[in-house]
């Protein structure tokens, strides 16, 4: 069965493969409908709710082994055995390393939450360890008011949108003869069938606006939607990382403000320093 027929999970690199791109999102896409309900209704736009972004990480298979590494570290670090007691599931499980939880000290992080120096230890230790990391981050970010105002996609799908910018990119940072493979993070099945659809339609058969579908079958393995954890109930580390750099970059997006985190992967973006419309694109220009 090939994984364009339904969306799959993927639990080991392929040998033929050199660099495999995790995908991560901040906001929805189902906020242009909102968007577009408060500009009918000459409504302000919330900030908040105006940038939609995808992030990719590509690593090479030696780096990933790396980052596995130093994440098991340091989970153990601050964790017995690396694993926190879930009360809803009634059992342990691997402490998996999300933004969002992170920042609001919640679920595993709630250790933290009468430690303020012990948060502030392993924040940088967290980002010590993220900039010690080799890989390389692309990211689109749509500004949904504007792509309602402007864009010539109008009535497009702005998830599908932003994947055809990002394969586009991650085509061209692979170099000319080598393989990669795309997890994105599972989000439902209908969601992620429906984008899968549109992959299977672009690498197999239209291809983007400046690859063609050959060169994309030559040069993507596969495409897959993995879940926060594999089988084995152990975090795919690809996805944790693709979320702690998404971030910082969204927030960079909607305020233009620029963090420690921020600083922390900027490096890593894609054509730096010379990003902005690369590395790191901003849709649609006005």
């Amino acid at each position: 069965m090939s994984c364009y027929d339904n969306p799959t999970i993927s639990d080991v690199w392929e040998k033929k493969v050199d660099y495999i791109m995790f995908v991560d999102e901040n906001n929805s896409p189902n906020s242009l409908n909102v968007i577009k309900e408060k500009l009918r209704n000459n409504d302000d736009v919330d900030i908040n709710i105006s940038i939609f972004t995808v992030t990719g990480c590509i690593f090479s298979k030696e780096d990933y082994i790396v980052a596995r590494k130093k994440f098991d570290e340091l989970r153990k670090k601050y964790w017995q055995d690396g694993k926190w007691y879930n009360p809803k599931k009634e059992e342990e499980e691997i402490v998996c390393f999300h933004s969002e939880e992170i920042r609001g000290k919640n679920k595993a992080f709630a250790i933290f939450k009468e430690d303020d120096e012990k948060y502030e230890h392993f924040i940088i230790e967290l980002d010590q360890i993220i900039n010690s990391l080799k890989y390389k981050i692309i990211s689109i970010n749509i500004n949904l008011e504007d792509y309602i105002k402007y864009s010539k996609y109008k009535e497009g799908n702005v998830y599908k949108i932003a994947f055809n910018f990002i394969i586009e990119r991650f085509i061209y940072s692979m170099g000319s003869n080598n393989i990669g493979t795309i997890i994105f993070e599972a989000r439902g099945k209908k969601e992620d069938k429906n984008l899968l659809e549109h992959i299977d339609l672009i690498i197999n058969k239209t291809g983007t606006e400046y690859i063609t579908s050959n060169e994309l079958k030559r040069k993507i393995s596969g495409v897959y939607f993995n879940k926060k954890f594999s089988k084995r109930k152990k975090p795919y580390v690809g996805l944790q990382i693709a979320d702690l750099s998404s971030y910082p970059i969204h927030r960079f997006v909607k305020f233009n403000t620029i963090g420690k985190d921020f600083l922390t992967i900027e490096k890593k973006i894609q054509c730096y320093p010379k990003y902005i419309g690369k590395g790191l694109k901003i849709y649609p220009k006005k």
